[in-house]
């Protein structure tokens, strides 16, 4: 489990938070004090995290494991 923590994936559930809180106050904790309210920021940052993940997921299944780790896992 601990091989699926990389930064990818950390970055991308805390975009999927940040959109949610974004979705929940209507874009407002997405702003920038005196800059427009924009009603897409919410998703951007939804589909950005999402990226992120896919990504983060992607990148373990391609990169094999470690063998010297699986050995000292069955001992």
């Amino acid at each position: 489990m601990r091989r699926y923590l990389n930064t990818f994936n950390v970055v991308g559930v805390l975009l999927v938070i940040l959109s949610l809180f974004g979705f929940a106050t209507g874009g407002r904790a997405l702003t920038e004090p005196g800059s427009k309210t924009e009603a897409i920021s919410s998703l951007v940052y939804l589909g950005t995290g999402v990226l992120m993940l896919i990504n983060g997921f992607v990148s373990v299944k391609m990169h094999p494991a470690d063998p010297s780790l699986e050995s000292t896992k069955k001992r």
